[in-house]
């Protein structure tokens, strides 16, 4: 984990260390405990099964219904401004099906969809065998003062990377507030394990270079669904790698094993799954559409990201939020 660091023989710190112990111990004992867990928490190996093979049919027999409705005459797929034309009709003027179809296709952005459901449901097999049962298997182990701790540490070690987008952004304010939240939690919080600056009136928030891209006018492209990581897009994916490339732990780590460099990425898998577990077991039961939610759901948290959670004032013109 990201506390302090003293690179001393190619090893790392006692407490970096102990901490990858725990996650691999918690995903050990997760996969144990995956049957036990199925008849109190519907998780189970035998619980809605999924396979890239059925994702993709139920996708096809959706999309084949979807045509179905349309009149024969009426185009399916047409160009993104022909889109533009129809939303300038007149209110009383009919709207055809395929208008609406398109205007769907126009926002969502979503040219790749059979193989992002194809990967979306490879992650979902992921997740119900491995990262669901080792987020309820650290929630149970973990106590909930220490996964706090855990969670605040993985954020104060994405701080230097936050405040180089804020200046990239051309926001001081926040750039400001940022290092002061590095240097209080740093010292005071004990590397960052206790959210000190927070309870002195400084407000976490977190930027990455995809959202600097925006500001600066990059359209985020298509939207993809890549192995493990889950929602993203070329612009969000680019911003990943950059943030990545750029953050201290990334150097810091650059001499150790390959496991050893991945220890920030896995802690913060594993601490912001296990944040978001409850939400996303609710809307995987309740949403007729998991896939679709979740694109939806990722997109407006990008919008929200890019106007800094203020999404109640109207944009910079041309402003690419998704």
């Amino acid at each position: 984990m990201q506390f302090t660091f003293a690179i001393h023989q190619r090893k790392l710190p006692f407490l970096t260390s102990f901490a990858v112990a725990a996650l691999l111990a918690t995903g050990f004992a997760g996969l144990l405990t995956t049957a036990v867990q199925a008849d109190t928490r519907n998780i189970g190996p035998t619980a809605n099964k999924t396979s890239l093979v059925s994702v993709y049919k139920n996708w096809a027999k959706n999309r084949q219904q979807q045509v179905k409705i349309h009149p024969a005459s009426a185009k399916v797929s047409v160009s993104a401004k022909t889109v533009k034309h129809a939303a300038k009709k007149p209110v009383s003027e009919d709207i055809t099906d395929a208008d609406i179809l398109a205007q769907s296709e126009a926002e969502t952005n979503d040219p790749f969809e059979p193989l992002n459901r194809l990967v979306f449901g490879f992650n979902e097999i992921l997740d119900q065998i491995i990262f669901t049962p080792v987020s309820y298997t650290y929630r149970t182990v973990v106590p909930g003062p220490v996964r706090t701790g855990l969670a605040n540490a993985v954020a104060n070690a994405k701080a230097p990377v936050t405040f180089a987008n804020d200046l990239l952004q051309g926001e001081p304010e926040r750039a400001k507030i940022t290092f002061m939240r590095f240097l209080i939690n740093s010292t005071a919080g004990m590397g960052g394990f206790v959210d000190a600056a927070e309870a002195g009136g400084l407000e976490n928030h977190t930027e990455d270079f995809g959202q600097t891209l925006a500001v600066w006018g990059v359209g985020s492209g298509p939207y993809l669904v890549v192995p493990v990581f889950g929602p993203t897009s070329p612009r969000h994916l680019v911003g990943r790698v950059a943030d990545t490339a750029a953050a201290p732990t990334t150097w810091i780590l650059a001499d150790l094993s390959l496991f050893e460099r991945s220890t920030p990425t896995i802690a913060d898998l594993v601490t912001g799954h296990e944040a978001i577990l409850d939400d996303i077991t609710a809307l995987r039961k309740t949403s007729p559409d998991f896939y679709a939610s979740v694109r939806d759901i990722y997109r407006q948290s990008r919008k929200s990201a890019i106007l800094n959670g203020d999404l109640g004032v109207d944009p910079i013109p041309d402003l690419p939020l998704e």
